[in-house]
């Protein structure tokens, strides 16, 4: 195991010990016993944060490694310097745990909580100088592509919750040409986030495989996720986006729940007529079955739209209703698409007959009572 030689040869039974100085006093002690600065990001609130303080820090083999190699310090990213400090390093999370060198430079991060063992492990990590974060993203810089360090750089970037993990990992499968080894498949179970590129489409073709290995439920709700946060980092994607994104996660159902957001899209910016369109192509293709369903449909055409093609069609559907289920509500919609015709006898007697359903359901039908009383 590295750096197990920088160990005392007799392991004190002390936990970490931490400064409580400023940043700049640790830089300045850590320089001058030649070790590096472990900052412990935290806030008052951060349950891991307490969890790390009550279980992790205290552990004897802990504090022998960590004094050993460390100047380590705790500051509080919502007090005192801490607030400038979150700005400095981009902290956001919490705990976020640093490797400093003597000038403040980021060596080594993560982010979350770290039990013993692995705490132990990070922090020799962080010493390695040809697997720490930042040898990484140098040899990165410095042009390395290979499959060795794309994917140790995915895996460190993931535990600092860095977003660019995912175009690591993009990179990292372009090289690759067997998605399908235990490798691989964990790569892109894990740490793809971009529902276009070749290992997500994979996963999602091969989601039987993956449900196997993961469980049904659990990619389930990794695909879920994802088409839920690609929106949120892309807040102004154009509609044609949007459906692509529907096929791409759900493959086998997303032409149709690509077919019913055009709906959605269009009614929520109350653009009426591109609804009214969408709608209809929509219920070409995929035929509705539930009454309420028709009723609402019918019901939106018949309060927006004044095209006489749209407003036949919504007499279509309330009718369709109507036969699967006559009640007050079905039958005031059609009364509402009679008027809106010009079928005046049509629409009274209909309206009437809407009111009787409404006693007999008990229902509220003061507003059927007012529209029959407009149209005498």
């Amino acid at each position: 195991m590295l750096y197990l030689s920088l160990l005392p040869g007799i392991l004190s039974a002390q936990s970490m010990v931490f400064e409580h100085g400023t940043l700049q006093e640790a830089l300045t002690k850590a320089s001058a016993e030649k070790k590096v600065v472990f900052l412990d990001a935290y806030t008052v609130w951060c349950g891991p944060c307490k969890k790390m303080t009550a279980n992790t820090f205290p552990d004897s083999t802990v504090g022998a490694f960590y004094n050993a190699n460390f100047v380590n310090i705790k500051i509080d990213m919502e007090k005192g310097e801490g607030v400038a400090l979150a700005r400095q390093y981009g902290i956001d999370l919490y705990p976020t745990l640093l490797f400093l060198d003597t000038e403040g430079k980021i060596m080594h991060r993560v982010a979350g909580f770290y039990g013993t063992k692995e705490f132990i492990e990070l922090g020799q990590l962080a010493l390695d100088p040809l697997h720490n974060l930042r040898t990484l993203l140098q040899r990165y810089k410095n042009g390395d592509r290979s499959s060795g360090l794309l994917l140790e750089l995915v895996r460190a970037k993931s535990a600092a919750y860095d977003p660019g993990a995912g175009q690591i990992a993009n990179e990292y499968l372009k090289v690759q040409d067997d998605f399908s080894s235990t490798e691989n498949m964990e790569l892109i179970y894990k740490f793809v986030d971009d529902p276009f590129s070749e290992g997500f489409k994979y996963m999602t073709k091969n989601r039987a495989l993956f449900g196997t290995k993961y469980g049904e439920k659990e990619v389930g709700k990794r695909i879920d996720d994802l088409f839920e946060f690609y929106p949120e980092r892309h807040p102004n994607m154009p509609l044609g986006e949007v459906q692509r994104l529907y096929g791409s996660c759900y493959p086998e159902k997303g032409e149709r729940m690509a077919s019913a957001y055009r709906m959605t899209y269009f009614r929520q910016k109350e653009d009426m007529d591109n609804f009214a369109n969408a709608a209809t192509d929509h219920y070409q293709k995929y035929p509705m079955e539930d009454a309420d369903e028709m009723n609402e449909m019918a019901s939106l055409f018949a309060m927006f739209l004044t095209d006489p093609i749209h407003i036949n069609q919504a007499e279509t559907w309330a009718k369709a209703a109507i036969k699967i289920q006559e009640n007050y509500q079905n039958t005031d919609t059609l009364a509402r698409i009679y008027a809106k015709q010009g079928k005046k006898k049509q629409s009274i007697k209909t309206a009437k007959k809407a009111l009787k359903l409404a006693v007999k359901s008990g229902e509220d039908a003061s507003q059927t009572q007012s529209f029959l009383e407009t149209l005498k």
